[in-house]
């Protein structure tokens, strides 16, 4: 018997080691001296070798177990009289079974939360936010995001579901519900509350070089970063006329790909700062100088928005973050079921140097000759069989003491 209890235990383990063999990178987390929930920081060096939607953070525990946690910015805002509702400039199914409800952010706001709030359904889909400042460009904010059902039965007919995303103040906001074909889901309104309004705190990347080239009516500006980072904020110093009011069209450059990430202006009126999402090396800034003079881009300041998990860690336990598989998807934890119930004033834990993960394995989700991912069902199935046998034997030797007696 207690051999078979080692052979399970062991099961269990190597199981726990094959589902982190996906994750090329590793973190360590701060260690606590309390048994509490915590906001762990995800610095610029985390985030530049996860994916861009952060799907493939674990947090793991030194058994090598996953511990649920939620988004730093997931946690909810409770005070309902400061809710805001915008206006909704259109709100129509279209025959592909694709909602699109648009709504308009007057005040050009940056915000990085926006509140849904729907009538009372169980069922599930997948939108899409996107952004524009003209009705007629869009640009991608956040893609396949899950549109969830009420955790449980209320005697309430509204519930509000939070959508996060980085600090972005565009004039118009988009979501686009896929129905697949299904009756939609009602969204009654979008709106913010006033605690949104609260500054975004961003970390700035340091390590960035610039070169501008002037050419014609353009002013070509190449900002070069030190690795694949999230950018959510470019402040530029601006000379060379007092007065300026220039369009600039912003890229992401990936090889030979120019993907555009923005159209905004450059004016002596504003901040210089410009608000995007994009995760890149390689930003360009096209700047249209018209008949006038080109400016002079004396600094360029590149920042990133910050990022946290919130997990409930155990005192004198060690915890590790893991990352870098680009085919993981978000984690599904009962835990945002409950984030209203958690302090926002949490304190904050930095995570360690990025380094290697020792357990992984090149190509672990498509092949792999030693560990194949056949054998983590191989290994699933041994410990229920182990069980199955356990529990037989364990009936059986019930079984003979009640004869014997």
């Amino acid at each position: 018997m207690n051999k078979l209890l080692l052979t399970l235990v062991l099961s269990i383990s190597t199981t726990s080691i094959f589902a982190q063999q996906t994750f090329k990178y590793k973190v360590a987390v701060q260690k606590v001296d309390s048994t509490a929930f915590y906001r762990i920081a995800l610095s610029p060096e985390l985030l530049a070798k996860c994916n861009p939607d952060m799907s493939d953070i674990r947090l793991i525990d030194q058994n090598s177990k996953y511990v649920p946690f939620i988004y730093g910015d997931q946690l909810p805002v409770k005070d309902e009289s400061n809710f805001v509702a915008f206006p909704q400039v259109a709100n129509a199914k279209q025959a592909d079974s694709l909602t699109t409800i648009i709504i308009q952010n007057k005040l050009s706001l940056t915000i990085n939360q926006l509140n849904l709030r729907l009538r009372n359904t169980s069922a599930e889909r997948v939108f899409t936010l996107s952004g524009s400042d003209d009705l007629s460009g869009w640009y991608a904010i956040k893609e396949n995001v899950l549109l969830s059902g009420i955790a449980d039965y209320t005697h309430q007919s509204i519930y509000e579901q939070v959508i996060n995303f980085p600090a972005s103040n565009y004039r118009y906001f988009k979501i686009s519900v896929n129905n697949s074909r299904k009756e939609p889901v009602n969204i009654i309104q979008v709106g913010i509350y006033l605690h949104q309004f609260v500054k975004p705190i961003f970390t700035e990347l340091h390590g960035t070089n610039f070169y501008q080239k002037d050419t014609g009516r353009l002013s070509k500006v190449v900002i070069q970063l030190q690795d694949v980072y999230p950018v959510n904020k470019i402040h530029l110093t601006v000379a060379g006329a007092k007065y300026y009011r220039r369009s600039v069209s912003i890229y992401a450059i990936s090889g030979k790909q120019h993907n555009l990430i923005s159209d905004t202006l450059l004016s002596s009126a504003g901040t210089n700062n410009f608000f995007i999402t994009t995760k890149a090396k390689i930003i360009e800034l096209i700047i249209a100088n018209d008949d006038n003079p080109p400016l002079s881009i004396n600094a360029i300041d590149v920042f990133s928005l910050n990022q946290s998990v919130i997990g409930y860690l155990t005192k004198d336990q060690s915890y590790n973050l893991v990352f870098g598989d680009p085919l993981s998807k978000s984690p599904n934890y009962d835990l945002k079921f409950f984030a209203d119930s958690l302090d926002r004033n949490l304190t904050l834990l930095n995570s360690g140097t990025v380094v290697a993960n020792p357990l992984y394995q090149a190509d672990k989700n498509k092949t792999d000759p030693q560990f194949p991912a056949w054998l983590i069902w191989v290994a699933i199935a041994l410990v229920l069989a182990i069980l199955a046998l356990l529990t037989h034997k364990m009936t059986k030797e019930i079984g003979k003491k009640a004869y014997h007696e």
